[in-house]
């Protein structure tokens, strides 16, 4: 498992060579553009219209456990990670094992999204740029977890993980039996998959309280004067009490914004 791994490794990584490393929205936006559109854009924007799938091959591995290389396709554009950073193609071309020219991944159907392949890129590139892959803490399937929980709200099953993280709590013992072609990466060694996926949840302002600023209303152009006045002079901020004889609706005004 772990020389087909390593192989493995090398191969997602010329396929990031050749595979482009700036997605395109449909209406042509680059990755950077859609960066700026942020969280606010998926917001009342009606049903998902973005296809999510998971494309997985089989490594090798041993009894009880196998390892998997895997990797997210939106709208049919396949983006995965390697020692070259987030990189796309559109015929799964990080699959492509030269040690076994016909084997092919499997591909499943997640679900739609919101987010398109762009905004996915844009989300996750200062997570996993080039450099930082590792084949135990921080590879394929940490971006493909991750960027299943972008698009969906969903986690890579654990059983796409499991050799992986076998090996990561007996790293020395990889490293041995590799006979030095494993060596961890310093790069990696921050990486925590957990406190990721909760920092790039892409709904989590929405989700968050807001936060109550306190202060009264002023119910007349009298009271907002006043608060104003109180505010400059270093005073008390008590609203001013209606002037007699205004009808009609008179304007509110929280104090704090005045």
């Amino acid at each position: 498992w772990l020389k087909l791994a390593l192989r493995a490794s090398c191969w997602q990584g010329m396929g990031a060579n050749q595979g482009r490393q700036e997605a395109s929205t449909p209406d042509g936006d680059s990755a950077g553009n859609a960066a700026t559109a942020g969280v606010a854009g998926a917001s009342g924007r009606g049903a998902p219209k973005n296809k999510v799938q998971l494309a997985v091959s089989v490594l090798g591995g041993i009894p009880g456990a196998t390892g998997y290389h895997s990797s997210v396709v939106v709208n049919g554009e396949e983006f995965f990670f390697s020692d070259g950073g987030i990189s796309s193609t559109m015929d799964l071309a990080s699959h492509r094992n030269p040690q076994n020219p016909s084997s092919t991944p499997q591909v499943f159907d997640m679900g739609m999204s919101h987010y398109t392949g762009s905004q996915l890129k844009a989300a996750l590139d200062r997570h996993f740029l080039p450099g930082t892959y590792d084949l135990l803490r921080k590879n394929c399937n940490s971006f493909s977890d991750c960027g299943l929980f972008f698009l969906l709200h969903r986690r890579l099953d654990k059983k796409y993980r499991s050799l992986e993280q076998l090996g990561a709590a007996n790293a020395s013992i990889v490293q041995a039996a590799s006979g030095g072609q494993y060596t961890p990466n310093p790069k990696a060694a921050d990486f925590d998959l957990e406190k990721l996926v909760v920092e790039i949840d892409p709904e989590k302002a929405w989700k968050t309280p807001g936060q109550v600023t306190g202060g009264t209303n002023a119910n007349s152009v009298e009271a907002m004067r006043a608060a104003r006045l109180a505010r400059l002079s270093g005073g008390p901020t008590a609203v001013a009490a209606p002037t007699a004889g205004t009808g009609g609706a008179q304007p509110v005004m929280s104090q704090e914004g005045l």
